[in-house]
């Protein structure tokens, strides 16, 4: 193989990985992109469903038994 064919063939390759590479990332950001939106979604769902809760609930563990 010449040494022209040889460079022409390295950077065709360098090329499908750079390509690749892009790709991966634009959906691994729009994967991401896709969990944040159902987070706040099911956040916004979760708060409007119900009552707010009672003031001091939560802090403090009731151990009787």
């Amino acid at each position: 193989m010449s040494a022209l064919a040889a460079t022409a063939s390295r950077m065709l390759a360098s090329s499908q990985n750079q390509a690749i590479g892009t790709a991966v990332a634009r959906q691994q950001i729009n994967a991401e992109k896709a969990v944040a939106g159902l987070v706040a979604e099911t956040a916004q769902g979760a708060a409007a469903s119900g009552p707010p809760a009672p003031s001091g609930q939560g802090q403090r563990v009731d151990l009787r038994v």
